[in-house]
Order: C-alpha cells, then structure tokens, then sequence
C-alpha cells in the first residue's frame, strides 16, 4: 500500500495507515463522494485537494501550499530602479498587492494554451523517445 504524508504533519511513527485499501463510496448526482473518514483522516485532509485524472482513474491528493514570498526579489528591483524612503515604501506596497492579480492572469494563460495536443499516451510515448538520445 502506498501512503502520502502531508510535509510537516505527522511522523512516521505517529502515521495511523488506513486498515483498507479501498472502499466502494457513492457518488451523488451533483457529482459530490464521501472520502471516507479513515482515509481522510491519515492524509490529514483539510477544505482542499488536489485532483487529478490519469485517464484510467482518479487520484486525490492533500493540497499542499507553498509560500512563495517575492518581498526580497521586489525591493532589489525597486531599489536597482532609484526609489528610497517613503517612495520605495509606497511603490512596494503598490507591486506586492498586484501579485496575486498577475498570478491569477498568468494561470488564466497558462490553461488556455494546455501543453499537450493530441492524446496523452503519444505524447508520453513522444517524451520518452527523447529521453532516449541522451
């Protein structure tokens, strides 16, 4: 059985794994499943999860976040462009609260252009033909 600890939850030691492997669960007409307890409970499963489909099955997995903080890489830039003072405060205050719009815009681009044509078996089959020049 394989098993996905959340980073930082839980040891090893302390991890309670599910007694079983799979459960049958119904599904509603709003699409919506019950993750049973159990399982919920050893993924440390919280408001979110990343789903993801193989082509063959479902797979749910704990949404781990990661804090990207971009204070450092802005203030070198503000500071390389001149400002000081109470400008590099106001004009780094200005940049840091347009972050989350331009993350937004940049993932709207990101899946209006989807990197895989065709169907997915070829292009993995295509990845490891190019694997094999190395």
């Amino acid at each position: 059985m394989v098993a996905t600890v959340p980073k930082g939850s839980v040891t090893v030691e302390e991890f309670q794994f599910p007694t079983k492997a799979n459960r049958r669960v119904k599904i509603s007409k709003q699409r919506q499943i019950s993750i049973p307890k159990e399982f919920y409970d050893a993924l440390n499963l919280d408001d979110e999860a990343i789903v993801e489909f193989t082509g063959k099955e479902i797979i749910i997995r704990p949404a781990e976040y990661e804090v990207v903080d971009f204070s450092e890489d802005i203030l070198k830039d503000l500071v390389t462009q001149g400002y000081q003072g109470d400008d590099l405060i106001k004009e780094f205050s200005r940049v840091k609260s347009n972050i989350p719009r331009a993350l937004d815009l940049m993932k709207e681009e990101a899946m209006q252009e989807p990197l895989i044509t065709g169907s997915l078996d070829d292009y993995l089959d295509a990845l490891e033909d190019d694997g094999e020049d190395d």
